[in-house]
């Protein structure tokens, strides 16, 4: 039991709260889920596509903060991650995911080669 919980538990007992009440007042609800609480965000841009997908394809998309929406399903795009575009398919299980989560910002290094190379100086040197 946390150190706060157990001082409610004792100041509810010192105050004479017992049994059921005791309970309900640290009881809390839960928050609504997050899709009632805020709509998908969507470029003005990509809206007016929305009506008709196959202008999307081949496109250049610069937001990267846009949700994929399911019209936009079976379509190529070319996602722009601040050096070069990437082509990206859209299928059903990018639905609801952000056009940049599909084109990386960054190289990934290969430690594998990293340590080879390593491996070789080393042998070098003696």
């Amino acid at each position: 039991m946390r150190p706060t919980m157990m001082l409610r538990a004792l100041s509810k007992q010192f105050l004479g709260i017992v049994g059921d009440a005791a309970n309900a007042v640290t009881k809390k609800t839960p928050p609504p889920p997050l899709a009632s609480r805020k709509p998908a965000f969507i470029d003005a841009f990509l809206y007016k596509m929305k009506k008709n997908p196959k202008l999307l394809s081949n496109k250049t998309i610069w937001s990267r903060r846009s949700t994929i929406l399911p019209e936009f399903v079976d379509t190529t795009v070319k996602i722009y991650n601040g050096k070069t575009t990437i082509r990206c398919k859209i299928t059903e299980g990018k639905v609801g995911h952000k056009f940049g989560e599909f084109a990386l910002t960054r190289k990934r290094k290969n430690r594998e080669q990293s340590n080879a190379k390593n491996v070789k100086q080393l042998k070098k040197k003696k």
